[in-house]
């Protein structure tokens, strides 16, 4: 089968070194040339691209996944013969800027969420790539996780009835720096993860009557980001929710998704734990009650839990983004989509009205 050539612009990103860990890991798929990183991530973060790139090779830190991998000049890069895609792993703030330059040079583009803060830039983008016809895929890596997928099935089945809410939380414990950090983006932990919860929300529910933004700082250790993210979503029946926040203790284990239908209400609890602490064993936890459940058992009823994985939670994204490329099968959300996804992302962390 015919590879796609690519490149990763970028280490800046959370999921910069996975992400590249598994183009190298899918080798049937993918030729992976090499990886940039521009000089403006160097100086950007207390983190991130300075702890992989501080030197002219990555640190001890990130070899796994970038040895023996070339480090090219953005220049060098887009000039390699047969360049066909580019992933973009820059700091949350460069990310449509380097995919738009990627963009002008023909390639396909994955770029990781959510996007600049600015709304016209990230529409500019798209409106380009349909224009050119090119790929484009976000790092919304939920969707590809197989709980998710399942209840995506089970809603265009009609198994869940008409959904009357979505509650969604993505929470967890970050130390004091990474906190502060979350000042350079209003909004906060709301735009830095919160952006997940609303892409599932969308998907499940399509766009809501009102946005009401409730992002915070809790002002914990002397911080200055926005470390509470909540934001309400309108919809006829009732108000759905999307929650992050960065001071949880044990909040990564309570990431879940949960959907109250009128004929079912599934409870995805944990969105995903590892095994062995390697995110190549994550697997998730599944719960469906029904209608009949309830006949059954009344108030107490619950579904039985049911686990799928384990699975790489970046192997199937990127999978299909290389599929999509090399025009093997569409990708599962069009472009239309992702520009209306950027926009409630903006209206819940509180950039636009």
């Amino acid at each position: 089968m015919k590879k796609l050539k690519v490149i990763q612009i970028g280490g800046e990103h959370d999921h910069a070194a996975p992400v590249f860990s598994s183009l190298r890991r899918q080798s049937d798929l993918f030729d992976v040339l090499g990886y940039v990183i521009p000089e403006d991530d160097l100086n950007y973060q207390f983190d991130g691209a300075k702890q992989y790139f501080a030197g002219s090779k990555p640190s001890e830190g990130a070899k796994k996944h970038f040895q023996d991998m070339p480090r090219y000049t953005l220049e060098e890069a887009l000039k390699l013969p047969g360049l066909e895609g580019a992933v973009i792993e820059t700091s949350e703030k460069k990310l449509t800027k380097y995919a738009r330059i990627a963009a002008e040079h023909g390639l396909h583009v994955h770029m990781d969420k959510p996007g600049s803060e600015d709304g016209e830039e990230y529409q500019d983008l798209i409106r380009y790539m349909k224009e050119h016809g090119t790929v484009f895929s976000t790092g919304y890596m939920y969707r590809y996780n197989p709980a998710v997928k399942e209840l995506l099935e089970m809603k265009k089945r009609g198994d869940l009835g008409e959904i009357v809410y979505v509650q969604a939380q993505m929470n967890c414990l970050h130390r004091p720096e990474k906190r502060d950090w979350l000042h350079l983006y209003k909004g906060g932990m709301m735009f830095f993860l919160g952006c997940h919860l609303i892409d599932l929300i969308l998907q499940l529910q399509g766009e809501p009557e009102e946005v009401i933004p409730c992002n915070m700082c809790t002002g914990l250790d002397g911080v200055r980001g926005e470390d509470f993210g909540m934001a309400l979503l309108r919809y006829p029946r009732g108000i759905s929710f999307a929650k992050t926040t960065a001071v949880e203790l044990g909040g990564f284990m309570r990431r879940q998704l949960v959907v109250a239908g009128t004929k079912a209400t599934v409870e995805i609890n944990p969105l995903e734990y590892s095994i062995s602490g390697e995110v190549k064993n994550q697997c998730t936890d599944m719960f469906v009650t029904t209608t009949e459940d309830c006949a059954r058992h009344g108030w107490g009823a619950r579904g039985e839990k049911q686990t799928r994985g384990p699975v790489n939670r970046y192997d199937d994204m990127m999978r299909a983004w290389g599929e999509a490329a090399l025009g093997l099968a569409p990708m599962p959300v069009d472009l239309d989509y992702e520009a209306k996804l950027h926009r409630y992302v903006l209206k819940a962390s509180g950039i636009i009205k």
